[in-house]
């Protein structure tokens, strides 16, 4: 089984909560659809509105936290703490595929009991998360980085639920210590 390492950036570590109040900017509302993206590029898709869910600060079925695979820019504020994830399994990645600087997987919402019309462009909520394999995210942010010098947080950034988080497996200090030798060398 291949291994990803997940970064997360807080004082705390892994610690979980509720999307809202993991959220750095505390103006975010994060969505989730509830459907896996299996082809990255297929976008702009109709979801039904029965499929996007806006957890309750006090739902707990929602706990977990943000971090970022494999890579992202280091914040002078926050510890940074590493966990390592299966490949294979499935997160909480941005609604943004590789494409056009971001186009959605899922664009515009319809009702389930109302046909959507030809030319119907439904809102779509900015903060809108899809499910997603990790070795898919990583694949997406390969693609991003073809076409573009600079990586935006959206491309590694993920939402792992508290039951991801407690599976999570941990380097030693040694680890740690290699970790960071290699990447100043």
């Amino acid at each position: 089984m291949k291994y990803v390492k997940v970064i997360r950036y807080h004082h705390y570590g892994f610690k979980c909560g509720s999307p809202k109040s993991d959220c750095v900017d505390e103006q975010r509302n994060p969505f989730f659809i509830n459907r896996e993206v299996q082809n990255l590029f297929h976008t702009d898709q109709p979801v039904y509105t029965t499929e996007i869910v806006l957890p309750k600060d006090a739902d707990m079925e929602w706990s977990g936290c943000f971090c970022y695979l494999e890579e992202y820019k280091t914040p002078t504020t926050e510890k940074r703490n590493i966990g390592f994830l299966p490949e294979e399994s499935v997160i909480w990645v941005r609604n943004m595929s590789h494409m056009d600087g971001g186009t959605p997987y899922y664009s515009r919402s319809v009702h389930p009991l109302v046909m959507e019309e030809q030319g119907d462009e439904g809102s779509m909520m900015t903060d809108t998360w899809v499910k997603m394999r990790v070795k898919d995210a990583l694949e997406r942010t390969r693609l991003w980085k073809e076409k573009n010098t600079k990586l935006p947080d959206w491309v590694t950034e993920c939402y792992l639920l508290e039951d991801q988080v407690k599976n999570l497996i941990y380097p030693s200090v040694q680890e740690k210590a290699m970790e960071f030798w290699l990447t100043k060398n």
